[in-house]
């Protein structure tokens, strides 16, 4: 099936509801990373818990895309997260731009990335999926710098 857009996890908002994760402090406090992806990935909102995590069903290492240097296996963490009401009834999360932490990079064939919180365990999957973003297509760089930028609206929103 491959990518054909970007979603929230149904099991990571069901959990945050239910209280299921027990050291769950907070996007903004938690450790968040962006892990990329090729195009053997079925990304699935509904998928069972046990396989929206990093290096659990289709987001197993094997169709991971790192170049073993600047872009790390596992991902690169999030900075400067902020989640907060957005507006009457909406509820955003957001964070910088996300690069690489080396200097130059050369990836190929990616098509999107895993958003994972790396601190969630106990009554969950270990790193936990929040959601994942289809980048549109194959991305890449040659030696440079691979940047996600994230939407103006952030990662995502929430309306209650």
């Amino acid at each position: 099936m491959a990518w054909t857009d970007s979603r929230m996890f149904e099991a990571w908002i069901e959990g945050m509801f239910e209280g299921a994760a027990t050291s769950y402090t907070g996007l903004d406090s938690d450790t968040v990373l962006a892990a990329l992806y090729n195009n053997s990935v079925t990304p699935d909102r509904d998928a069972a818990v046990a396989s929206t995590g990093y290096n659990t069903g289709t987001w197993a290492v094997a169709n991971e895309v790192d170049d073993g240097t600047n872009w790390d296996a596992g991902g690169e963490p999030l900075a400067s997260k902020t989640s907060a009401s957005v507006g009457t009834g909406i509820y955003g999360f957001d964070a910088a731009d996300t690069s690489q932490s080396g200097a130059s990079c050369t990836l190929a064939d990616v098509h999107g990335c895993l958003v994972y919180d790396g601190t969630v365990s106990g009554g969950t999957v270990a790193d936990q999926g929040v959601s994942f973003h289809y980048f549109g297509g194959a991305q890449g760089v040659t030696a440079g710098t691979f940047t996600i930028v994230w939407h103006a609206n952030g990662l995502f929103r929430i309306t209650v």
